[in-house]
């Protein structure tokens, strides 16, 4: 099941950065994020209710707190970040940057328990790195400094909420609760930075409401659930191949569904990214201890 998990991870996370991008065009970022983990949060809650047999003890006040801070990092800045730089930064551009975070993942995992990574899981890191600049290279450029901070400061959040949340045991709804939680967080945050007076329910497009219909579903509801449960079960150095594998699909679905051109830097970048998910697995096999 973590394996299946994963396998989702990278599927439906890697078309978000498009789902991001057509739904922030007319929907203000903070608000569409706070929405669609609310809406989410509150789906799954109901579906874990209904399906347990035995009903779990209400979360006690550290397992609350665990929650919050879970639903700050990953959601609030961690996702919430990314959308509002995608209001100004192409989807493979931000895909490139926000490749960084495994990097972070595996530093952070390092530091925690003082044990190094193992060479080949640095040599995927360098290699996986090398892939994603020669995937995005043809769309990138078009950033300026702020966004390109904000964006790691985003990817930087979700490694740290990552790493935090590894090796805890969890309450049974963690995930409904962290995606409850961090939606009213960023709904909050939407509104103390004043995004309810750029809300026009008029002008909200088609395309943005799907794109937010598939990130309130593949994105949150499956997505999310699937990295909560792969993060707490699989190795870090495995589950932050992710963050290569992700932009791969996105620039596929970008030629499929924006008809993009299929270039060199595509097919080079493709090839570097699968050698490093290679080389990360096979490092993560060789540690005895996990990174966590």
């Amino acid at each position: 099941m973590p394996w299946i998990a994963l396998a989702i991870v990278y599927l439906f996370w890697g078309s978000t950065y498009l789902g991001i991008r057509v739904a922030v065009a007319t929907i203000p970022p903070y608000l569409m994020t706070g929405a669609r983990y609310a809406i989410a949060g509150i789906l799954l809650l109901a579906w874990q209710w209904l399906r347990a047999k035995e009903k779990p003890a209400m979360p006690s006040r550290r397992e609350l707190g665990r929650v919050v801070f879970v639903a700050l990092t990953l959601i609030v800045f961690g996702n919430g970040l990314l959308c509002v730089a995608e209001t100004h930064v192409e989807s493979g551009t931000s895909a490139l940057l926000i490749a960084s975070t495994p990097i972070w993942m595996l530093v952070l995992a390092g530091l925690r328990s003082r044990k190094a990574p193992s060479v080949l899981a640095v040599l995927g890191m360098i290699v996986g790195s090398v892939g994603i600049a020669a995937l995005v290279g043809r769309g990138a450029g078009h950033i300026g400094t702020l966004y390109s901070v904000v964006i790691l400061v985003a990817a930087f959040s979700w490694a740290f909420g990552s790493v935090y949340a590894r090796g805890r045991d969890p309450h049974p709804f963690a995930p409904s609760l962290e995606m409850l939680a961090g939606g009213l967080l960023a709904i909050v945050a939407g509104l103390l930075t004043g995004e309810a007076s750029q809300l026009h329910l008029a002008a909200i497009s088609a395309e943005s409401l799907w794109g937010m219909l598939w990130l309130i579903t593949g994105g949150a509801l499956v997505g999310y659930s699937a990295f909560a449960y792969t993060i707490r079960t699989l190795p870090t150095t495995v589950v932050a191949t992710y963050g290569y594998v992700n932009p791969v699909v996105a620039v596929i679905l970008g030629t499929l569904v924006l008809h993009e051109a299929v270039t060199w830097n595509l097919l080079a970048g493709g090839a570097a990214v699968v050698v490093s998910v290679a080389l990360i697995l096979l490092g993560s096999r060789r540690t005895s201890e996990e990174l966590a």
